[in-house]
């Protein structure tokens, strides 16, 4: 084998490299297993998320109102930063509201969601529940 021959064998043979690649918007990994494993892993995700959010949740102080809920809609990203969070439906008493929007932008960021989640979209909406025991 002559020389160039075998440095064109050589580059046929190298491997390729990744230059000015850019990051895909969607997961470009292939939609894997079943509709009841997503299902499965969008169920699994939401309660991680909840059980992260309470961890932020602050009853407002002074409130007549034993029990409020609200609606709150977010955009998060792919690693679960919160880019917004706003009150879908509200529950009548102001301080309720900006008590689960405080919530939500004090836990980001929150668990990511799962790649093919993330790909069906990136804004959910969930219900904060605020309730007070008696005493």
């Amino acid at each position: 084998m002559k020389a160039s021959e075998e440095s064109a064998a050589q580059e046929a043979t190298a491997a390729p490299t990744l230059q000015n690649v850019q990051e895909a918007a969607k997961s470009t990994t292939l939609d894997q297993g079943t509709g009841q494993s997503r299902q499965r892993a969008r169920v699994t995700w939401q309660k991680e998320l909840l059980v992260h959010l309470d961890k932020f949740k602050r009853y407002p102080a002074d409130r007549s109102q034993r029990s409020a809920e609200i609606l709150i809609t977010m955009t998060l990203d792919r690693m679960g930063r919160v880019l917004s969070a706003s009150v879908t439906k509200g529950s009548g008493d102001e301080a309720f509201d900006h008590a689960a929007v405080a919530m939500v932008e004090r836990a980001s960021p929150v668990p990511p969601p799962p790649p093919l989640i993330a790909d069906e979209g990136l804004d959910f909406s969930l219900p904060v529940i605020f309730k007070k025991n008696a005493k």
